[in-house]
């Protein structure tokens, strides 16, 4: 009875920590991104670089490495010897726990340096998704810019110049106006 409950105990506590979510990206939105309007500038790569991102770590790798070692400990010896061993188990397994945690969160990503149009330069740091592909330096860009958070997307497909919409007519105010 206590073996089947360490297994199962172990089994529910894996399965906690193996989904993994997609990270926003060139191609990737977070669903809350869906619907919501995002300033954009234009602009040019001067460089680009890879990078490596330390992920979050959450504590969930820790508290599912400790209950799979306090019930992989338990087995050990009998009576008072049986604690001590779930109590080294909890403990060893909370350490691989969180370094596994760790290890699937850290990632590469690109670190890309924009000058805008506006004459202002700046960095992002993106996640780079397996579809993404590096955008080249010289290549003209969009900053995607959504209350701090910040991407930069390929505008090679945008056109440069083209006809005011229909339906919107803009007029410069009268000399001397303050608006």
């Amino acid at each position: 009875m206590k073996r089947n409950f360490a297994i199962a105990l172990g089994i529910v506590l894996a399965l906690g920590v193996s989904g993994c979510a997609q990270r926003p990206s060139q191609n990737v939105y977070n669903y809350d991104e869906v619907g919501k309007s995002t300033a954009v500038s234009f602009g040019t790569v001067i460089s680009s670089r890879q990078v490596d991102i330390t992920g979050q770590n959450t504590g969930a790798g820790a508290l599912v490495g400790a209950g799979i070692g306090a019930g992989a400990g338990s087995y050990a010896g009998s009576g008072s010897g049986s604690i001590w061993a779930a109590a080294a188990g909890a403990l060893v397994g909370a350490a691989v726990g969180a370094a596994a945690e760790q290890a699937a969160a850290d990632r590469v990503g690109i670190e890309y340096i924009v000058i805008l149009e506006s004459g202002v330069t700046m960095t992002v740091v993106q996640d780079i998704g397996k579809n993404d592909v590096a955008i080249p330096e010289g290549s003209r860009v969009i900053v995607q810019n959504s209350g701090g958070y910040q991407r930069v997307l390929p505008a090679s497909n945008l056109p440069t110049k083209m006809a005011r919409p229909q339906g919107i007519k803009l007029v410069d105010p009268p000399s001397g106006s303050a608006n």
